[in-house]
């Protein structure tokens, strides 16, 4: 084809084009390579299990990932948790350490808070009292405009 043809294709008709033309025989028949899922499976059966022996030996520095790999037994991957949190480094304070702090349990209540909250039913009582009495509060708001 010219150039000018293909100019004057576009690209999407161009695509459409080389997509329905067949692809050559060499390349259809090209054997393709195991998924990479696969090699890696093979590979984790080849490798031997962790210990606890192995849980022994581990640093800060250590991989970790074989302990957390499929198919390792449950209390070598706890014990290998256990050692890379025990690491000073997984202890330090975040911002959100304000937060911390149990909010479930109330603070009981001091002589002088206890005293400065007597008065309150005498508060509500006269407020109460006052809304009843003005009439703008019994006729469900300010008397309207013009009208008496």
């Amino acid at each position: 084809m010219s150039a000018d043809v293909m100019l004057d294709e576009g690209f999407l008709r161009r695509w459409a084009r080389l997509k329905s033309t067949p692809e050559p025989a060499e390349q259809a028949v090209a054997v393709e390579a195991p998924p990479p899922a696969v090699q890696v499976a093979v590979e984790e059966e080849a490798r031997p299990q962790p210990t606890l022996d192995d849980v022994a030996r581990l640093t800060p520095e250590s991989d970790y990932s074989a302990f957390v790999a499929k198919g390792v037994d449950k209390a070598v991957q706890r014990m290998a948790l256990k050692k890379l949190f025990a690491d000073p480094n997984f202890a330090v304070m975040d911002g959100l350490d304000i937060y911390i702090a149990d909010y479930n349990k109330a603070a009981p209540l001091t002589d002088a808070m206890l005293a400065a909250l007597k008065h309150a039913p005498g508060v509500l009582e006269r407020l109460l009292d006052e809304d009843a009495d003005d009439p703008a509060v019994e006729g469900g708001g300010a008397p309207m405009q013009g009208t008496t």
